[in-house]
């Protein structure tokens, strides 16, 4: 944000003679103090103490606007106004040809005043007058306006709003830089605090599970868990493979017991947490509950990374994150009331059910009873291998049938020492869950095997050493083939038990003790400090939703009156402004201060046919007058020169007829549906009624009567061009992106009451904040396209441009501020007045000017690089929609009087 920036001219309307009170206290904080000063030509003299008023502040910066006053020949100018803090600008007659003091003559002053407001074009032209004989010179102008259509402003606004208030659809939040979380963001986008409040998970410090005090009873429960498992899983390993089936590891290893063992040290800390949950139970933990607590050997502890204090920071980052992604605002408060839910702690008492799931006590009761040893191949499988090793047994010529059977014993031999030594039977009988392992079928098949390797080895006659070879390869088979089926059988019979059951179930109550120690113990408070001001937040940004709804549904109404700054954004009130100060952090001091008008103060101009006619083509054509004039360049092109010597204004006559006269505006004003726009007026100006009066002196003498309303069918002043476009396609992003920033400086009027009591924080309206929000960027809509940065926007300088707000190309101005440019310029005198100008050709002094916004939206394929080849005279504005050329051409020095006031009274 802008802290520096410099203060627009505060625009004063002294043709009333009104004070300028008001005026000052505008700019009683600003570091340079400009004031725009419009005023009759001849009373300058005559208020001279109200110049001299507008430096009683200090040091002051002054340019006036001296209208009218056709008739006379010779300026006198008061001392406050010359050089170099002040300067002159006569402008005879703005229309080239209509009369001073009427409406479209006053209207005509709003370009002007647009431009002249901002502070580089106002110190530009205070320093070209510095250097005008008297301060005083007849501007000599060519403007380009840019605007968007009255459909494309409406479409806009109507998308941006709709955008703005959207559904109630809670969204997750995005982590920065595209979906990688950085900086202590998760990927779930919820910062450190948060994530610890609403997840599972336990504070670094908290990783050693310091709340369990050592020997206290639950930590004694949890350790014989984990011996008990530890114990039973070396026993299931000890029995695997030979060692199990023919040595003492698989005699000794009583798996039934242990497991029995497990179950019973399951179950003691199954209640001993049980008991803990229900003793931590309520909505906070009190003092005899934290007895209780440690008599169960759980001490509660700080925890230093998350605190209440800390919560309100981190719900803050967060909820600008929503923001900060442009999403509606119905949406960031369904989220913060998700939030909001999901933060709320429970109380431990409601864990137990979550108990019961991860450790169902009949769960628990079924772990000593072991499941049937059985061996894993088909019964098929198994006779036939005993079949094929006894018949390879038998095979020996003669010895054949007696080797071959008794090879069938050993086989039926190890399949009861399977059985007898299976795991799922405790050493004392008591628990015993069966099995078999086949011994009577491993029996018969070698038998039959043998007999038949006797009869095959007979037959075969094969020589000794076969024959005395194969029995020895038989049992070898044999005992390697009872190994693999033992381990394998053992492996089946451990996948059916429950020791991973229990070993979870250990785990998952180990999770919930520590999430309820965490959670709803140890961090209840912040999570109900959580709960709550996500839930004042949520209101908060409902209401400003609401806001933005009732605009959304009341429409383009008539009778809302903007409040109404002074062109280019000055502040023209004191009560009712945008005060962006009192919000906090985020407001920009310099920045000025608009006020809510009056209800049904408007001046609307009807499109109506004699509008057109005072600037037909023949106002300064090439016929409309011949004279001699001074040579001011190329510059100045033929319309100004053609007015020279003629005593005639041009253009009057005939094109002055019906429409003109103050029926006119009178008409447009009592008919604000009409086709033209209706223009708001400051708080010191009242819609015309038919008789024209001076305002009284509660009424703002700064504040300006009317303007011109920016149209696209060229109704205007001879030296104002206009170019309309239809919204550019980042126009609506913008405008959601002001306001959704604004909102967010909204929000920050509030986030200390949210911290401090979340309660009674909701309480206090933001609706008027959120309809000056909405005003003060509707005003920027109609004032530039919201090309302008606001105050408290974060990147002014990747703001769109003239091309992606408007929708227009920058290509007319890019040639108007083209180095060696020759622009025509329209001087804003009669031609009866261009005789009291100076003939010197090198006496006129010209700058050009541009607002930031078409710099920025240099076209894609010139670039950036575009610009520099532009003029060196070329003032660049901060804000605005006028681009163009300002000549100001000196007076002839007879024709400029500097007087005191005694001697107005006397000329």
């Amino acid at each position: 944000m802008e802290q520096n920036r410099p203060a627009h001219a505060v625009v004063v309307d002294l043709r009333h003679g009104a004070p300028v009170t008001a005026a000052l206290k505008e700019t009683e904080h600003d570091r340079t103090r400009r004031f725009l000063v419009i005023d009759c030509a001849a009373d300058l003299v005559d208020h001279q103490l109200l110049y001299e008023q507008l430096y009683s502040y200090g040091p002051a910066r002054l340019l006036c606007l001296a209208t009218g006053a056709p008739g006379q020949r010779q300026l006198h100018r008061p001392l406050p106004l010359g050089p170099p803090e002040a300067g002159v600008l006569w402008l005879p007659d703005t229309l080239v040809g209509a009369a001073p003091g009427t409406d479209r003559f006053d209207a005509s002053l709003r370009p002007l005043l647009e431009l002249l407001v901002e502070p580089a074009v106002f110190d530009c032209v205070l320093g070209q007058l510095a250097d005008v004989p008297h301060g005083v010179a007849v501007p000599a102008v060519h403007v380009l306006e840019h605007d968007l259509t009255e459909e494309a402003r409406s479409r806009a606004w109507r998308q941006a709003l709709e955008h703005l208030t959207g559904q109630d659809l809670p969204v997750s939040v995005a982590p920065p830089e595209g979906g990688a979380a950085s900086g202590g963001t998760r990927q779930d986008g919820l910062t450190p605090e948060l994530s610890l409040l609403l997840g599972r998970s336990v504070p670094r410090s908290l990783a050693d599970r310091p709340w369990l005090t050592p020997g206290g009873r639950t930590d004694t429960r949890h350790e014989e868990c984990v011996d008990a498992l530890h114990d039973t899983r070396d026993a299931y390993e000890a029995i695997r493979g030979g060692a199990g089936l023919f040595g003492r590891a698989g005699k000794e290893a009583d798996l039934p017991a242990r497991f029995e063992g497990l179950a019973g040290a399951l179950a003691a800390y199954r209640t001993e947490v049980a008991g803990a949950l229900g003793d931590g139970g309520g909505d906070r933990v009190r003092p005899e509950q934290r007895a209780r607590l440690l008599e169960r050997g759980i001490e509660l502890t700080e925890v230093p990374e998350v605190t209440r204090a800390s919560v309100g920071p981190a719900l803050r980052d967060h909820t600008e994150r929503l923001l900060g992604q442009r999403l509606p605002l119905r949406s960031v408060a369904a989220t913060l009331n998700a939030l909001s839910g999901r933060s709320a702690p429970a109380g431990s008492t409601a864990r137990l059910r979550r108990l019961d799931e991860t450790c169902p006590p009949e769960r628990v009761a079924e772990l000593p009873l072991p499941p049937p040893f059985l061996m894993r191949r088909p019964w098929a499988a198994d006779a036939g291998l005993a079949l094929l090793i006894c018949c390879v047994a038998g095979l020996w010529p003669g010895i054949g049938w007696f080797s071959g059977p008794l090879c069938a014993v050993a086989g039926a031999a190890l399949a009861v020492l399977m059985l007898r030594r299976r795991p799922s039977r405790s050493r004392d009988g008591r628990l015993d869950g069966g099995g078999d392992t086949r011994a009577l079928t491993r029996l018969a098949a070698g038998a039959v095997g043998g007999v038949t390797g006797a009869l095959a080895g007979a037959a075969l006659s094969l020589p000794a050493w076969a024959g005395a070879v194969a029995p020895a390869v038989a049992l070898t088979a044999l005992v390697l083939l009872a190994i693999r089926d033992w381990t394998a059988a053992v492996d089946d019979w451990w996948g059916q038990t429950d020791w991973a059951f229990a070993a979870g179930a250990v785990e998952g109550v180990d999770e919930l003790l520590a999430d309820t120690v965490v959670h709803d113990w140890l961090l209840a408070d912040a999570r109900y400090h959580c709960s709550d001001a996500a839930r004042a937040v949520a209101v908060l940004v409902g209401s400003l939703a609401d806001t933005v709804e009732e605009r959304l549904g009341a429409g383009p109404s008539v009778d809302r009156v903007l409040p109404m700054d002074e062109p280019g954004g000055p502040s023209v009130g004191q009560a009712g402004g945008f005060d962006w100060d009192s919000w906090g952090d985020g407001a920009d001091d310099d920045w000025p201060e608009p006020t809510a008008p009056d209800a049904g103060s408007h001046t609307a101009f009807s499109d109506g046919g004699g509008a057109h006619d005072p600037y037909g083509a023949g106002d300064f054509g090439p016929h409309a007058g011949r004279g001699p004039g001074p040579d001011l360049g190329a510059g100045f092109g033929s319309d100004f020169r053609s007015g020279f010597g003629d005593d005639t204004a041009p253009g009057a006559g005939s094109h002055f007829g019906p429409g003109f006269d103050d029926s006119h505006a009178t008409d447009a004003a009592s008919d604000p549906a009409g086709s033209g726009r209706s223009v708001p007026h400051t708080a010191g100006t009242r819609p015309h009624t038919g008789e024209e009066r001076p305002p009284t002196t509660e009424e703002e003498p700064h504040a300006l009567r009317s303007l011109w309303p920016s149209r696209s069918d060229g109704d205007g002043p001879p030296w104002l061009e206009r170019e309309t476009g239809d919204g550019g396609p980042e126009l609506v992003d913008t405008l959601v992106g002001d306001l959704t920033h604004g909102a967010a400086l909204i929000l920050a009027s509030r986030w200390a009451a949210v911290e401090r009591e979340p309660a009674t924080a909701a309480r206090v309206p933001l609706r008027p904040l959120m309809n000056e929000l909405l005003d003060e960027e509707h005003r920027r809509l109609i004032r530039d396209a919201a090309a302008a940065p606001p105050p408290y926007a974060p990147d002014p300088g990747n703001r769109p441009g003239i091309a992606g707000l408007l929708g227009v190309s920058s290509d007319r101005v890019r040639r108007l501020l083209a180095d060696g440019g020759t622009e025509h310029v329209v001087p804003l005198c009669g031609a009866e007045h261009r005789r009291l100008l100076s003939k010197d050709p090198h006496a006129a002094r010209r700058f050009r000017f541009a607002p930031e916004a078409l710099r920025r939206g240099a076209e894609p394929e010139t670039g950036q690089d575009a610009w520099p080849a532009a003029a060196e005279d070329v003032v660049w504005t901060a804000g605005g929609r006028h681009a163009g050329v300002l000549t100001l051409v000196p007076m002839r020095p007879d024709t400029v009087r500097s007087v005191r006031g005694e001697e107005g009274g006397t000329r």
